[in-house]
């Protein structure tokens, strides 16, 4: 604060807002497993189910902005309902040994479903993007599902924007333009509005997926561990501002310069007019035909991805022992070397567009044991 005199006073300010009425989460965990080892446990099998029940979760909820609160949203923790979230887990494993050669693999396989049994009665909106909300969450359906339009292609020309109709032949898309999205009128009322909107992917992977195998020959060793998951989708919309935001200083990608829809009504002569494009038109400035949650910015998340592998090397112990120690090895390991993925993105394991991958490093070291 500062006073009359432009000096700085102590003052005081809202930083937070309370609530009496939160009271602790509470989790119930239920699981049964079993553990079975074969052919002198050179073979283990390991298979657990479980299920979750969280009861007054805990969540940050917008105010409404007419109580006044000093903040640009007003947040405040409320215990917001109930969910379940039952899964499964598989655990293969191989361990033998040749004389000098040993070896071994493991393979982990496990999936979780959840579900809002709860939500104070009403759907609960999460994750901003462009003023609008990118999940909606309700009771009896899954937590975190993305919702938004559906996309059926971009309009090539305005011929094509006058004829989607409704049966009574209301243009639906009175204010779009060749280049734009074309949405889906799911109600079938010839308007696109909220109730338009549907659940367009789900944020947790139907599959998780891990695999480790390693194997040694007298003195030389080597490891390695995949990781996977898969039937999941992401939402990436970094395609999105680079093809509509041209005019606030972001750079173009070049397979979106490349793939752009492009009409030039004065140079019609043009390889590129009227070109099918993978993206719509680029805008000078926003436009709102091509700003507003969709399928389209929604991506499969499956990944399947080389964690680590490492190499290593020990000395024979009548050389170890002259440096008054029992083992010695030296080691390379080299971390994310390898994801395949069809995610545009840059790491489908992070999973947002403007979170920074996990690093590919390579390291060396050594191990001493006395």
């Amino acid at each position: 604060m500062f006073g009359q005199e432009g000096n700085r006073e102590i003052g005081t300010s809202v930083t937070a807002i309370g609530n009496t009425k939160v009271q602790w989460e509470t989790v119930e965990d239920f699981g049964i497993g079993v553990d079975m080892g074969f052919l002198n446990n050179r073979l283990t099998v390991t298979a657990d189910w479980f299920q979750k029940k969280s009861h007054d979760m805990l969540m940050k909820r917008d105010n409404l902005l007419i109580l006044g609160y000093p903040m640009w949203n007003g947040q405040m923790w409320e215990n917001i309902g109930s969910m379940k979230a039952t899964g499964w887990e598989l655990s293969i494993g191989w361990e033998d040994r040749q004389g000098d050669f040993t070896y071994g693999v493991g393979l982990n396989l496990s999936s979780v479903k959840n579900k809002a049994e709860k939500l104070m009665g009403q759907p609960l909106y999460t994750g901003g993007f462009n003023g609008d909300y990118i999940i909606r969450n309700e009771e009896g359906g899954e937590i975190s599902r993305f919702y938004g339009y559906v996309v059926d292609g971009i309009f090539q020309n305005q011929t094509e924007v006058n004829a989607h109709t409704d049966e009574h032949g209301k243009i639906i898309q009175p204010n779009a333009v060749p280049g734009d999205f074309r949405f889906r009128d799911l109600n079938h009322d010839g308007e696109l509005d909220d109730k338009d909107k549907t659940y367009i992917g789900s944020a947790f992977p139907d599959l998780m997926v891990g695999l480790n195998a390693h194997l040694s020959y007298k003195n030389i060793d080597f490891s390695m561990l995949w990781s996977g998951a898969f039937g999941h989708y992401l939402n990436w919309n970094t395609d999105y501002y680079n093809s509509t935001l041209v005019s606030h200083g972001y750079g173009i990608i070049e397979h979106i310069a490349d793939n752009h829809y492009f009409f030039d009504p004065s140079n019609p002569d043009d390889p590129r007019t009227n070109q099918w494009g993978k993206y719509p038109r680029l805008t000078y400035g926003t436009t709102y035909n091509n700003r507003i949650q969709s399928d389209w910015n929604e991506y499969k998340g499956d990944y399947f991805k080389l964690k680590n592998i490492q190499i290593g090397y020990t000395l024979p112990q009548r050389i170890s022992s002259k440096f008054f120690v029992n083992k010695l090895r030296a080691f390379v390991s080299m971390d994310n070397i390898l994801t395949i993925t069809s995610y545009p993105g840059l790491d489908p394991e992070i999973g947002t567009a403007i979170g920074y991958p996990l690093m590919r490093q390579i390291s060396f070291g050594g191990q001493i044991t006395f």
